[in-house]
């Protein structure tokens, strides 16, 4: 792999290494994240992790430990290295970047990701949208480090974990031979490969599935742009008791509807909207990243918005969205 030889002689000249993914992260982002954080630790480095969003209480069973820090002080850190992983642009990063922005950019910056919209904004990119996920992509890249040897059980598991949630089991189109031979070696390192099933896929509480009953719900189907759409607001999350934490996995389940090429949903948080789409073979992954914080893969794309009502919101979206294909 390109770059490997520089990639090492930065981490093993850097006592201080600061990991950061993208906001509202996901398992992949989490995953990879933390599956990074171990092995440095393993290495004898100072390793810190940031994000400006808490860390979802569903990746519990992964780690117990608190690695993430949203309030840490980048400037008394003063990290040697800047790792991000998962991101797709600096956006991405919430205000941690903009916050920090003069010291990542007079730092080493590592950008290691997956999504074909990520144009490359580290001082070193491993930048592979051929990668079903930034887990698969890590493990690839720790083989080439001579890491490999490093990887337990729990950092297989939190691999296979990113694995599996970005491609929906195995299911997604995104899903290559090498995401399955990726996926059999972590199984062979230990990775206990049915509990991220489990809790990422089947296991369900009774306020998220009254959530997930509201986004039914809550379904328009606009034939003549065959598409699908729909939304939770603030008032839905307070009516089931729920949080945006709780809308994980509800788009990817309506992805499942037979009868739509795409679909998206809004979510309300406050004065923001998170807005997440899927297709079957359009490319959304270019259509969300015509929007502030967009980007993604062809089939599964997202961004946000801020201090727009949601009815607005659709408006802009759905008019947007028939230009865009129809251009």
């Amino acid at each position: 792999m390109k770059n490997i030889k520089e990639l090492k002689k930065l981490i093993d000249n850097s006592k201080k290494i600061l990991l950061i993914n993208h906001i509202k992260m996901d398992a992949d982002a989490f995953g990879s994240l933390a599956s990074l954080y171990l092995i440095l630790k393993k290495i004898g480095k100072n390793v810190k992790a940031v994000n400006d969003s808490e860390t979802p209480k569903d990746f519990d069973f992964l780690l117990k430990e608190k690695i993430i820090e949203p309030e840490l002080d980048l400037y008394e850190y003063n990290p040697d290295l800047i790792i991000s992983l998962d991101a797709a642009s600096t956006s991405q990063l919430g205000e941690v970047f903009l916050k920090y922005k003069d010291l990542f950019e007079k730092t080493d910056f590592v950008v290691i990701d997956h999504h074909q919209t990520n144009s490359g904004f580290g001082s070193l990119n491993f930048v592979f949208p051929e990668y079903s996920s930034a887990c698969e992509l890590l493990f690839d890249i720790l083989k080439e480090l001579d890491f490999k040897e490093l990887i337990d059980e729990q950092i297989a598991t939190l691999l296979i974990a990113g694995i599996h949630t970005d491609t929906n089991i195995f299911y997604n189109q995104n899903t290559t031979p090498n995401t399955l031979k990726v996926a059999s070696k972590l199984i062979k390192l230990g990775a206990d490969f049915r509990s991220p099933i489990y809790n990422f896929f089947q296991k369900i509480s009774f306020q998220r599935l009254k959530l997930f009953g509201i986004a039914i719900s809550s379904l328009k189907k606009i034939d003549e742009l065959n598409l699908i759409y729909g939304s939770l607001e603030n008032e839905d999350f307070k009516n089931s008791q729920t949080t945006l934490e709780d809308t994980t996995g509800i788009i990817n389940k309506l992805s499942n509807i037979e009868e739509n090429e795409v679909i998206f949903m809004i979510y309300e948080d406050k004065n923001k909207l998170k807005i997440s789409f899927r297709s079957k073979n359009l490319d959304i992954g270019s259509f969300c990243s015509s929007f502030p914080n967009g980007g993604g893969h062809k089939n599964a794309a997202g961004f946000s918005l801020e201090n727009i009502s949601l009815k607005e919101a659709e408006k802009i979206i759905l008019t947007k969205f028939e230009k865009f294909f129809k251009k």
